[in-house]
């Protein structure tokens, strides 16, 4: 019986050793270089932590408590970008990048109106800062006021005729609102600044396929859209609508 047990059990710890193996070198690569640029990131903001304690000056903390905010923006980190972006404006209210930051980590908290009210000092104290207008057209979409949110993106695109996702935001309401034409213009203005840019394709791929009945102009941006996207996580709904016009 003992000898049995050892059996299987050995066979189990080679079951397991086999599934392990079959995790690719790429795989294990990536795995490494996440945990490697977690760590990195991590370093960073220890180090504008310790910066702190020898601030002399409001205007240095407020700095340094902006530059840890961005960081958590880039990672993603809502909780933590608003108490950073909220220590700056403590110790300076007059940076228009810290009210900024707050601004667009309420949007992503879902407190909409909170957003407005940050963007607004934001643009008060620069008004030529395209971020923020785009930012304000995001939180005036999440509150379905679509007027005000297009003329937010219109004012982003103004300063900054690259801003891709203010386009292609802008195609999206376009869209939505019956503004086709318009619509199939800022969307291909996505593509045309950024070839590579897979949402503008889908979203084409939405408007000839449901507002402009362009079946085969459809079933077209949707495959670009899966070509450059071929990991996207709606891949197989996308496969639908295009099985659905007949591509």
């Amino acid at each position: 019986m003992k000898r049995y047990l050892s059996i299987l059990l050995i066979f189990f710890i080679s079951l397991a050793m086999l599934n392990c193996s079959k995790k690719s070198q790429s795989d294990l690569a990536n795995e490494q270089f996440k945990l490697s640029e977690k760590a990195s990131v991590n370093l960073e903001i220890q180090k504008l932590r310790d910066l702190l304690i020898s601030a002399q000056t409001d205007v240095e903390k407020a700095g340094i408590h902006t530059k840890i905010a961005v960081i958590y923006d880039s990672k993603g980190d809502v909780s933590s970008l608003i108490k950073s972006a909220t220590e700056a404006i403590k110790f300076q209210p007059n940076q228009y990048m810290s009210h900024y930051l707050l601004g667009k980590s309420y949007i992503a908290a879902g407190r909409y109106s909170d957003a407005v009210d940050e963007l607004n000092i934001s643009i008060g104290l620069k008004n030529d800062f395209a971020p923020a207008y785009f930012e304000m057209g995001n939180a005036q979409y999440k509150k379905f006021s679509y007027p005000a949110a297009k003329d937010f993106y219109n004012k982003a695109i103004s300063y900054d005729k690259t801003m891709i996702d203010a386009w292609n935001n802008l195609g999206v309401i376009q869209t939505s609102t019956g503004d086709l034409k318009g619509a199939e213009i800022s969307l291909k203005k996505c593509i045309s600044i950024d070839p590579g840019y897979a949402a503008a394709y889908k979203n084409l791929g939405i408007l000839y396929d449901t507002k402009m009945k362009k079946g085969a102009a459809a079933v077209e941006y949707y495959n670009r859209y899966l070509d450059l996207r071929p990991d996207c996580p709606d891949r197989s709904l996308v496969k639908l609508w295009i099985s659905a016009i007949g591509g």
